[in-house]
């Protein structure tokens, strides 16, 4: 009889602990799929924005690239990503923790 009380209640459990891991495992893969795809996108963006920046001089006439050329510093693409990279990172982070904030308050249960 005791026998059969303790295999009951480890079933009991088992199931509640399977439960209680597959949604946490499900919100868990949530999360890091959406913080993923910001990411992602924030990164595509910032090849594209380089891209502009370093096609820029190549599609100006001649002499409107050379006055270009000696007001603009040769790093310019360089501090223009530097500058967005830091921006998108401040950005992925407040997005970050929005989210984690999000699936705290969400019912866990």
């Amino acid at each position: 009889m005791i026998r059969w009380i303790g295999v009951l209640l480890v079933k009991i459990l088992d199931w509640i602990l399977s439960k209680f891991a597959g949604r946490l495992a499900g919100r868990l893969a949530t999360s890091l799929g959406w913080i993923t795809f910001y990411i992602a996108m924030l990164a595509a963006l910032a090849g594209v924005i380089a891209a502009l920046v370093a096609g820029l001089s190549t599609t100006l006439p001649s002499d409107l690239a050379r006055g270009l050329a000696l007001v603009k510093p040769r790093n310019l693409e360089v501090c223009i990503s530097a500058i967005y990279s830091t921006k998108v990172a401040l950005w992925v982070f407040r997005q970050k923790k929005q989210i984690l904030e999000w699936e705290q308050m969400r019912s866990f249960v």
